[in-house]
């Protein structure tokens, strides 16, 4: 791997480079084997790297057990991009990548928001965290 000389680096260039390691990072990580207090502090830097990429959100801080597993209240600033919901760790580091259901994007919406003209539901492809 070729050495990054950060010296040379303009502000742009290292705020670049530091969201591509943040993101890389959270990437690495395995969730699924993580107890609470490991996921917790996950979550603290999940939240450092949106910040830093410029994603705000008014409440990110209460969690709780559903369906299995620790979800976490996201309700960003920017609705028009975003959905507010309960979202895994995953899905939260998903977002980091701009990706997964918390974008509000034709293919993650709900079901019952994307009733045809005949109030059928189409067959929907929801993202996998797998």
């Amino acid at each position: 791997m070729p050495a990054i000389d950060i010296g040379a680096l303009n502000i742009d260039q290292l705020e670049e480079l530091r969201d591509a390691v943040s993101r890389r990072l959270l990437q690495l990580r395995r969730t699924p084997a993580m107890r609470l207090p490991e996921l917790l502090a996950l979550f603290e830097q999940t939240k450092s790297t949106l910040s830093d990429q410029g994603k705000d959100w008014y409440s990110l801080d209460r969690w709780q057990w559903i369906d299995g597993a620790i979800r976490f209240w996201l309700n960003p600033r920017d609705q028009d991009s975003y959905r507010s919901g309960w979202f895994t760790i995953d899905e939260l580091i998903a977002w980091a990548h701009n990706d997964g259901p918390v974008l509000n994007e034709p293919e993650y919406e709900d079901e019952f928001d994307r009733l045809d003209d005949e109030g059928n539901l189409p067959t929907i492809t929801r993202w996998n965290s797998n």
